[in-house]
């Protein structure tokens, strides 16, 4: 081994040395297990969240995107202003059969992308000289710094932009998915994962795919690989997905996995706005209802099956960011912010785990194009400022932990405006409604036709289109005001009984009115936008 090497292998030992002892005293208790359809920490039972994004390192260049653009430390602490824990970091199999002793230099000029090349030697020149797997430690070690965890995702076998149902990579036996190979890579990784504490998780394989899916096969090669996994790191939780790009489980109800430990053992999903062609040309109460079923039947039965103690990790999710309502691309545009609406009520009502697609601004290398951009990421192109502004906001309730198993404190319930991302409270006279930060924003329950605030005060109609809905300590069944049923295909307007009026947030303020109820009835193809009067009450034991 060269002078120069064996320096370098013993300047990284000795920083992760250093990491390991500095974060001794890390906010999460690791490793993590399984209890009651939660990730829970296995030390104190409580209930550990994942708010993740994808950060793609499975591509040609496999190193975490990025890097020539902006430092490590840049990007991990961008990461956390996000409010996410947790980042799912892509892997391919060869990287670990084929490609373990190969540098970052040797990848970057056998590709010929020396402008790539030049960016990381500006921003992140120590990676040049690092295996692969060592880089990818290496960006496992500086989330570990800033308490992130870590998904370790095989998304490909070969490395390349994922996913064609004929690109080789979809099911076993396709031409660069050889069964024995991908569990050679996933005992590779396992043992090489063993020592970085802050991956939680090892996702078995991304978006199955293809003419050759199979059950047997499914079953078959998935129990292998989680037997090898669990053997050489029993600490990590085994992460599993479906047919069909990460959309159906449905196999799963006729024959259980059983994988032991089953405490060990999480399913994933994937759902995006182009999935359903409906959205710009149906009303949104009916595709957003067809969505939620349709996620209901194929993965989020888990939940509720008896044969699983499993969570559902929605692993990717995510839309276009980048295009604008003025563009020609208008109804798709608007198709996606409906959508990304509905979801954010699947998942809020059950407080799921999830992966925004995704973190990353550009790629080295993307479908023969270098420095691609990527539309549907979080990080602008340069990777200093977001695309998204509003994530915070936007995603404020789910950037929470609304249910723990290990909670003692009685359920009650948020009523949640999923459109702003904002939550209904009281205002300081205990009089109006309006929509605030969902801090505190508990106290919220439906008793019969009443929905009531702590209790006492129930949500009343004044009657008049346009007129703030209030709150009355008038709650006796003849007030006919304060009665309210959830209506519509989507389930997510709240209609007063008496006038037939729904709940709405006033256009020009954060008070709740009453209006005429927008697409609530059988005329599938009212394309009017229903968002702004839908609502969702969302249950919670957390304080």
């Amino acid at each position: 081994m060269a002078k120069s090497s064996l320096l370098l292998l013993i300047i990284i030992t000795l920083y992760f040395i250093v990491l390991q002892a500095v974060f001794a005293s890390h906010s999460f208790s690791y490793p993590l297990t399984i209890n009651n359809k939660r990730i829970v920490e296995e030390k104190t039972g409580q209930r550990v969240k994942l708010r993740c994004a994808n950060w793609p390192s499975h591509m040609s260049v496999m190193l975490a995107e990025g890097l020539n653009k902006q430092t490590l430390s840049n990007i991990v602490t961008h990461i956390s202003s996000f409010g996410l824990n947790c980042i799912r970091l892509t892997w391919p199999t060869f990287m670990f059969t084929r490609y373990f002793n190969q540098t970052i230099l040797q990848t970057l000029d056998d590709l010929k992308l020396e402008e790539i090349k030049l960016g990381i030697m500006k921003y992140n020149n120590d990676f040049l000289n690092m295996t692969h797997p060592q880089a990818y430690a290496f960006v496992v070690k500086q989330l570990f710094s800033a308490n992130i965890m870590v998904v370790a995702d095989n998304h490909v076998s070969k490395p390349k932009w994922c996913c064609d149902s004929d690109d080789g990579n979809g099911f076993f036996g396709d031409s660069s998915f050889d069964p024995d190979e991908w569990v050679q890579g996933h005992t590779l990784a396992a043992q090489f994962f063993k020592n970085l504490s802050n991956i939680v998780a090892i996702s078995l394989r991304n978006e199955l795919r293809g003419p050759n899916q199979n059950v047997a096969a499914w079953y078959s090669n998935m129990r292998r690989a989680a037997l090898a996994i669990h053997h050489q790191n029993p600490n990590v939780l085994m992460i599993f997905s479906g047919f069909y790009y990460a959309s159906d489980l449905r196999f799963l109800k006729r024959t259980p996995l059983n994988v032991e430990p089953r405490n060990k053992v999480v399913f994933e999903a994937h759902n995006y706005p182009y999935w359903n062609p409906n959205w710009g040309n149906k009303s949104a109460n009916s595709v957003c209802a067809s969505v939620k079923s349709d996620l209901e039947e194929n993965v989020g039965f888990v939940l509720s099956d008896d044969d699983y103690d499993s969570p559902l990790f929605i692993s990717e999710f995510g839309m276009d960011l980048i295009a604008r309502p003025q563009s020609d691309k208008q109804w798709r545009i608007q198709g996606d912010l409906r959508w990304l609406t509905c979801m954010l009520t699947f998942l809020a009502e059950r407080d799921i785990d999830w992966c925004w697609w995704g973190l990353q601004g550009s790629y080295y290398l993307r479908q023969g194009k270098v420095d691609a951009p990527e539309v549907y990421g979080l990080n602008n192109f340069y990777w200093n400022g977001t695309t998204y502004p509003q994530f915070r906001k936007r995603f404020q309730l789910l950037l929470n932990t609304l249910q723990d198993p290990s909670s003692k404190a009685p359920y009650s319930h948020i009523l949640y405006h999923p459109q702003s991302g904002l939550c209904v409270k009281a205002d300081q006279n205990y009089n109006q409604i309006e929509l605030g930060d969902c801090k505190k924003a508990s106290g919220w329950k439906q008793e019969g036709d009443k929905i009531k605030l702590n209790g006492d005060h129930c949500l009343k109609s004044l009657g008049i289109e346009g007129d703030p809905a209030v709150l009355s300590s008038d709650c006796s069944s003849s007030d006919l005001s304060s009665s309210w049923k959830f209506i519509s295909h989507s389930g997510l307007h709240l209609q007063d009984n008496n006038t037939g009026l729904c709940l709405d947030k006033d256009r020009n303020s954060s008070i709740l009115v009453t209006n005429k109820c927008i697409c609530v009835g059988h005329d599938t193809g009212c394309l009017d936008n229903p968002q702004s009067q839908w609502f969702q009450l969302v249950p919670t034991n957390v304080e």
